[in-house]
């Protein structure tokens, strides 16, 4: 009996590994699992934020709040209500419909917007994956899963499966890129549109885009048509502001209003503190990628820069976006097998200390 288990086991994990949606699956039920956890436990370990506007309040018994915390409150606000003011509209409208579309079906806010975020992760560690392989020349995908690891357990991986538009603006980001390694312009080009409906950063991925169809030699009327379709995402963005509020640039002027954009003795306190060391991973990964991808250390600087922009929350969650950190890490420690695990484990303990902020209603990025 035991050996009939252990051989059917064997089949299922031959399987699991030989597939890579599968494996990707894996691997998101049990990060999500590991964080609800231990998210639910925070109170033990981290006095909750007692300032109501931290937290998701409207679904009180769902013990899943949580993870609806800060933004999360607004993501889901859009999706019920709609863009109720202009100060909503430096939220981007993709994951908020996405939203919307689900709840009709589930009957909970929360819970559609959980099930985007969870089905995007496993999108975005697919992709992952298929990139790793396809730079590194490699078949093995347990071999690729060591390189999304440093992705999946990246400090600020807490919002990959939390009600934020992390997911879904990866998956499509890390799609547009697999398709772009491929030398397939046009799909890059679809998802690059839907990229740029989800999130400002987009704009830094469309130029990624056309560095890499460069990179792989394709014509300048391709990349072109390939950029050209990624920008409609925005612009049909800019065109409903315009409609709605007199103003494509509005999410520009509610950045402003919810005080980033704008320069102040905070920003030299948010560089001295982990602001100022997600920076340095960005800088780094330029010099380490100058020399061997230029596109690559070129995306790195468009996140250099956006610290130019003043202050900003959430710096930490926009360096989670930007896949040169953490492809950096699998290329330098990929053979240096005891050095990989010291540097992963470190990966695991912050990215338990920001789930157990993040939790506990602060702002975790």
């Amino acid at each position: 009996m035991q050996q009939q288990f252990q051989e059917k086991w064997l089949r299922i994990r031959e399987r699991i590994i030989a597939n890579e949606l599968l494996l990707a699956l894996c691997v998101v039920i049990a990060t999500s699992i590991v964080g609800i956890v231990f998210g639910l436990e925070n109170n033990k370990l981290i006095p909750i934020n007692i300032v109501h506007s931290a937290h998701y309040l409207l679904e009180p018994r769902n013990r899943l709040s949580f993870l609806a915390n800060w933004d999360g409150r607004d993501y889901l606000d859009i999706a019920v209500n709609g863009y109720r003011g202009p100060i909503q509209t430096n939220f981007f409208p993709l994951y908020p419909l996405l939203i919307r579309l689900v709840n009709f079906v589930v009957g909970s806010p929360l819970w559609s917007a959980l099930i985007v975020s969870w089905a995007a992760f496993v999108g975005a560690v697919y992709f992952y994956m298929k990139i790793v392989k396809q730079l590194y020349r490699k078949a093995n995908n347990l071999e690729a899963l060591r390189s999304a690891l440093f992705f999946v357990l990246f400090p600020t991986g807490v919002f990959l499966f939390s009600a934020y538009t992390e997911s879904l603006f990866a998956f499509l980001s890390l799609g547009a890129i697999y398709f772009a390694l491929k030398k397939r312009p046009f799909e890059a080009g679809a998802l690059l549109l839907l990229a740029t409906a989800t999130h400002e950063n987009g704009v830094c991925v469309l130029v990624l885009i056309a560095l890499l169809l460069w990179e792989q030699h394709e014509s300048y009327k391709r990349i072109a048509a390939s950029v050209g379709i990624g920008c409609l995402g925005i612009v049909g963005y800019m065109v409903y502001l315009l409609k709605r509020f007199d103003n494509p640039l509005q999410f520009v002027s509610s950045q402003k209003s919810n005080g980033w954009l704008t320069y102040s003795s905070h920003l030299l306190n948010q560089l001295a503190g982990r602001d100022g060391l997600f920076l340095l991973l960005v800088l780094i990964s330029i010099l380490y990628w100058w020399r061997r991808r230029k596109s690559f250390a070129i995306y790195s600087a468009l996140y250099a820069c956006i610290m130019l922009l003043g202050n900003l929350g959430g710096y930490g969650r926009y360096v989670l976006m930007d896949f040169p950190i953490q492809l950096m890490f699998y290329d330098y420690f990929r053979n240096k097998n005891f050095k990989y695990a010291l540097v992963l484990a470190a990966f695991a303990a912050f990215w338990m200390y920001f789930l157990l902020q993040f939790a506990g209603g602060y702002t975790g990025g």
